[in-house]
């Protein structure tokens, strides 16, 4: 999976990425994590990735101290790709709307475990599938550190 994460807090998007990175060494669902921290260059990079994990507001300008939540202007974009898309926000407000847009949405902060739990639930590849096993089965027991053989 290619992760795009939108956060315009760069040393917590750098910490994000890497700790999934980490997290990620056994299961290898990461092929590649790209970094964008405003939402017109999250719109660029959107075509080259399979999920996107977003924040859910973001300063109007790098020197501004007044927020919006366009966040649903990369959602819209992402879903007409066919990219998964993740919220994670400090935002109830945003939060609510994904909510009631059926949209999978963690608040923060949130344990890194959780967050690649979520990404890793809805990406399930399928080189993750055993026999007689669901993908996502296959995937929990790798994000566990489980080593699983199936009996034939």
């Amino acid at each position: 999976m290619r992760l795009l994460i939108v956060e315009d807090n760069s040393p917590l998007a750098e910490l994000t990425a890497d700790l999934l990175r980490s997290l990620d060494r056994q299961a290898q669902l990461f092929e590649a994590i790209t970094l964008a921290s405003d939402l017109q260059t999250a719109i660029l990079c959107l075509p080259g990735h399979d999920a996107v994990l977003c924040d859910g507001m973001f300063p109007l300008s790098p020197n501004s101290h007044f927020v919006v939540e366009e966040w649903d202007v990369v959602r819209q974009e992402a879903y007409r790709r066919g990219i998964h898309f993740v919220l994670y926000s400090g935002s109830v407000r945003a939060l609510d709307c994904a909510r009631e847009r059926n949209t999978p949405a963690l608040a923060k902060p949130a344990a890194i475990e959780e967050i690649y739990a979520l990404l890793a639930r809805h990406w399930l590849p399928v080189h993750s599938k055993g026999y007689g096993e669901s993908a996502l089965m296959a995937i929990d027991r790798k994000i566990a550190g489980e080593n699983h053989v199936t009996n034939l």
